[in-house]
């Protein structure tokens, strides 16, 4: 075929169906050669018929189009015409052309080995034969096996950065997502083709370990679990609780904040709490009543708090038992008060202020605390580790350990496993010494006495789109900034990453695009496809999930939560499968629910975790693929057949009459090598978790209408390699998920 001659489009899938596919596009295109007509790309799209398995082409429209308009041109008769005006003249034309073009193309395809060729409408439709089709694929996949769905190599290395917890922190339900999706699209890239680095960034340095560790020192030292394993989410206690010390009156000043927009009822009753003050305090006391009118004054209207008003005075712990009388008179006196206008919608329930005036009204005593002599100790105790006070040094590598022991648990139970471990304290120095190299080569510049780089202004950019990013504090500590264009050049530089990745929440994704433009800047060609996949919080249905406040879902608590759940329901359903079955399976179920919950929705959408939602075996959930996958298992147990068995009876493979959820089922087992390619393009997992959803589906649909055990030879044997076909595609995308796929359930 020369240039010119029609071509074939991108098969829409791999594997069988491609060929297939493929054939169908040369078949056509071959014919329009063989016509004399000029070349085209043939497309194909999914024949829309049910029951039908084929493919269906438009060419005709595209070449009757290409004739009339050459026609129109050489007659003159498009002169002077918009192109709006010629393609109306045309238009009639085309649509009285295109139905014997594909008439002729249709005769000169004949057969050409597909179940049927027609011409229809101007389309040229081919069908296949579904039973050939299917025993050709189910042959692919039972031969296959697990790797079935998966692409040649490609020769490039891809890093994926992902997990990232912080050590002497808890690791919470939030940071099951990130997790999540790292594993899956490790799984997704290698089954594309792309070797695969897994990295975990630890950050085990900051801010949060100072403070933890003076927590540590100052109020908890010896106290230590005896379990070392419990001594990881033990210091995350710690921490919670040294950010509580530290932040408590901010705390308590933000909750009177947060009363003033949200209580009306508080608001209205806050001329009552000062008469009730000032006819406490007696006439000796008209300061504590000033600067308590004071205080709700400035609370009232967010204004800022002189911060002597806290110091000298008893004013808050004085004032702060009535608070909670306000607050518990609204529930239990509640009044109905006239909407404000404008005003913002409650963002909490009366119950739960007063669960927060309680947690708060618990540490008051910190109140007379010298908070700022704290911070003191705090910021000298951040010099030692500057000054590498090997007292202080022992110190951090010995409770660094206790979180590190504590993580590596947690992947393990989450199938998470890392080639490289990337450590937040390693890149300070060479951070360091790249914001150096910046400022040499006028890549950076200080400004207000901070390394910056004006990374709109250095790309030629007329408008604003990175803006500018500091790179270094001006007292020479390290930023974020500082570390991550040091680790990102090492992964370049030293382990030869073709393409890096990073999973991190939507809030970073101005700051890595800034990343990935300095990097361009330097010179480094990979970083143009570096590829930041951000996703949104977990909720859950109480609120926001926050590492500071203390009240963090930690992941250890909502994974016994969801294993004694899914315990429960797997005894309900199966109560004589024996104890270690359960035991296995409840496990598999609840980690496979967790997990799903994090894959089953966009990466950019918020999740609210529900536990009862994730473990319905109705719906887009886990158990639900999982209980499919059990009961194909479920069906070839009881047929007594193996998949050699099988593999070797497809020389006889006769399904029948195909039925239209027999075909509905081939057709997304199918798809899963195209949804593979499609999930690592796009770094989408969800794609797969949607994939296995149907798959499910659209198995069920089969299982009820289409009896297996029940058939009459040939159709039972054929019936049973579709449901181990089912059975081998469920599995490959439960895996590429990192979700276990049970036997029994």
């Amino acid at each position: 075929m020369t240039e010119q001659a029609a071509t074939a489009s991108q098969p829409a899938a791999s594997g069988i169906i491609a060929r297939e596919e493929a054939r169908a596009a040369e078949a056509i295109a071959a014919a329009i050669a063989d016509l004399g007509l000029p070349g085209r790309t043939v497309d194909l799209r999914p024949l829309p018929f049910e029951g039908t398995w084929g493919v269906a082409s438009s060419v005709c429209f595209g070449l009757a189009n290409d004739a009339v308009m050459a026609e129109l041109e050489r007659g003159g008769k498009l002169e002077g015409l918009s192109k709006k005006e010629a393609k109306q003249l045309a238009g009639s034309l085309v649509k009285d052309r295109v139905p014997a073009l594909a008439e002729q193309i249709v005769g000169r395809l004949g057969n050409a080995g597909f179940a049927s060729v027609e011409a229809a409408n101007g389309y040229i439709n081919i069908a296949f034969d579904s039973n050939r089709m299917a025993e050709r694929l189910i042959g692919e996949v039972l031969e296959r096996g697990p790797e079935y769905g998966n692409a040649p190599g490609i020769d490039e290395l891809v890093m994926i950065e992902h997990s990232q917890p912080n050590t002497h922190k808890a690791f919470h339900v939030g940071h099951l997502r990130n997790s999540c999706l790292g594993v899956s699209l490790s799984h997704i890239m290698k089954a594309a083709g792309y070797r695969v680095q897994d990295a975990n960034y630890i950050g085990d340095i900051g801010m949060h370990v100072i403070k933890c560790l003076w927590c540590y020192q100052n109020f908890h030292q010896g106290e230590e679990p005896a379990d070392p394993i419990a001594r990881g989410r033990w210091l995350g206690e710690i921490y919670a609780e040294a950010d509580a010390r530290l932040n408590y009156r901010k705390d308590v000043l933000d909750f009177l904040l947060l009363l003033s927009t949200e209580d009306q009822q508080f608001i209205a009753a806050i001329d009552r709490m000062l008469k009730y003050l000032w006819r406490e305090g007696g006439a000796g006391d008209d300061v504590v009543g000033e600067d308590i009118a004071y205080l709700l004054g400035r609370v009232a209207n967010a204004q800022p708090i002189k911060d002597e008003l806290l110091y000298r005075q008893d004013v808050i712990p004085r004032f702060w038992p009535i608070v909670g009388e306000q607050l518990a008179d609204a529930i239990d006196h509640p009044r109905i008060l006239p909407p404000v206008e404008g005003a913002p919608e409650p963002t909490t329930t009366p119950e739960e202020r007063v669960a927060v005036w309680r947690k708060l009204e618990t540490h008051m005593q910190e109140w007379w605390v010298p908070s700022m002599t704290w911070r003191d100790d705090v910021k000298a105790m951040f010099q030692l580790w500057e000054e590498r006070d090997p007292d202080f040094v022992n110190l951090w590598e010995e409770t660094r350990e206790w979180s590190l022991a504590d993580f590596r648990r947690i992947f393990d139970e989450l199938g998470a496993s890392f080639d490289i471990w990337f450590f937040e304290s390693q890149v300070e120095e060479p951070g360091k010494q790249i914001v150096r190299e910046l400022l040499e080569r006028e890549i950076a510049e200080v400004s207000d006495g901070l390394p910056v780089v004006k990374i709109d202004e250095k790309l030629g950019l007329k408008t604003e789109t990175y803006r500018t990013l500091p790179i270094l504090r001006s007292d020479g500590t390290t930023l974020y900034s500082t570390k991550d264009l040091a680790l990102t050049r090492q992964k370049f530089e030293e382990h030869g990453v073709d393409r890096a990745i990073w999973v991190v929440d939507v809030r970073q994704a101005l700051y890595f695009q800034q990343i990935f433009k300095i990097l361009e800047l330097m010179g480094f060609e990979q970083a143009g496809d570096a590829y930041h996949l951000p996703y949104e919080m977990v909720r859950l249905p109480e609120g926001v999930i926050s590492s500071r406040k203390g009240n963090v879902p930690v992941y250890d608590d909502i994974r016994d939560a969801v294993v004694a759940r899914a315990r429960e329901i797997i005894e309900e359903k199966n109560p004589e499968m024996p104890l270690a079955d359960k035991e296995r399976v409840s496990w598999e179920v609840a980690i496979g629910s967790l997990k799903y919950a994090m894959l089953a929705r966009d990466n950019n959408k918020m999740i609210t975790f529900d536990l009862d939602e994730a473990l319905s075996f109705d719906g887009h959930t886990a158990p639900y693929i999982q209980y499919a996958h059990a009961r194909a298992c479920r069906i070839l147990e009881h047929a007594g057949v193996t998949v050699e068995d099988l593999a070797g009876s497809l020389d006889r493979f006769d399904l029948g009459a195909v039925a239209s959820e027999e075909l509905s089922l081939l057709q997304a087992i199918a798809a899963l090598p195209d949804d593979v390619r499609q999930a690592a393009a796009e770094y989408r997992p969800l794609v797969i978790a949607n994939y296995v959803f149907d798959l499910a589906k659209r198995f069920n649909d089969f299982y009820h209408a289409c009896p297996v055990l029940q058939s009459e030879e040939p159709v039972r044997t054929a019936r049973l390699a579709l449901v181990a076909a089912t059975r081998q595609a469920l599995a490959n995308g439960l895996g590429l998920l990192g979700i276990a796929a049970p036997t029994v359930m």
